[in-house]
């Protein structure tokens, strides 16, 4: 199905996010603060992997360079993950590996649809395609490829019940995994019981 398209540029805004080295500098007179910090191994699969958000302590760092209800954060080396950023995951501190796009008062844009195209691997693709870098594995996304994007606009209906399919399966994934973990934990318990006769 055809679809009218438009440049991400005419949606968001783009900002980069902070540099960690200079977020770390403590100016005179400034408190010091901890916070959570999106790293890129954090971003995976369209989700944000919490054990792998790193704490570090930081100095003055504008508001606009921590994630909010309805961003999208999209790592900037390869695999060009992007993540969408729901309630339970505002007020981390994006770094400069990352770009924030926030959607203009406008655009009839789902957020999480966004992110759910960005993480296309036709979409991967076309930036691999067209970044910049000496290797695939070095190739370092620009804020004007990620700007050129062209972004299908569904009808806005649409995109929530995409962007609610992805809710849905990004949840059974998650039950997945714990049922997975609960499966090792009861194999060590049952195999520690049988040797040497007590719980782990």
């Amino acid at each position: 199905m055809n679809s009218k398209t438009a440049r991400l540029e005419e949606l968001c805004t783009i900002k980069t996010g902070a540099p960690t080295s200079r977020a770390k500098k403590i100016a005179e007179g400034v408190e010091p603060k901890e916070v959570k910090v999106l790293l890129p191994r954090a971003m995976q699969g369209g989700s944000i992997i919490d054990e792998e958000l790193a704490i570090e302590t930081v100095g003055e760092v504008k508001d606009e360079n921590f994630t909010h209800e309805g961003d999208v954060v999209i790592k900037l080396s390869t695999p060009y993950d992007s993540v969408y950023i729901d309630e339970a995951h505002g007020g981390i501190m994006i770094t400069s590996s990352g770009m924030v796009l926030r959607k203009k008062a406008e655009a009839e844009l789902d957020m999480q649809y966004l992110s759910m195209f960005l993480n296309l691997p036709q979409t991967n693709s076309v930036l691999q395609a067209v970044s910049t870098g000496q290797s695939v594995a070095m190739a370092m996304l620009k804020r004007q490829t990620v700007a050129d994007i062209e972004v299908p606009l569904l009808p806005i209906e649409r995109q929530r019940k995409l962007a609610a399919l992805f809710q849905a399966v990004q949840e059974r994934k998650r039950q997945y995994v714990r049922l997975i973990e609960l499966d090792g934990e009861l194999v060590t318990s049952q195999m520690t019981k049988s040797i040497w006769g007590e719980e782990e």
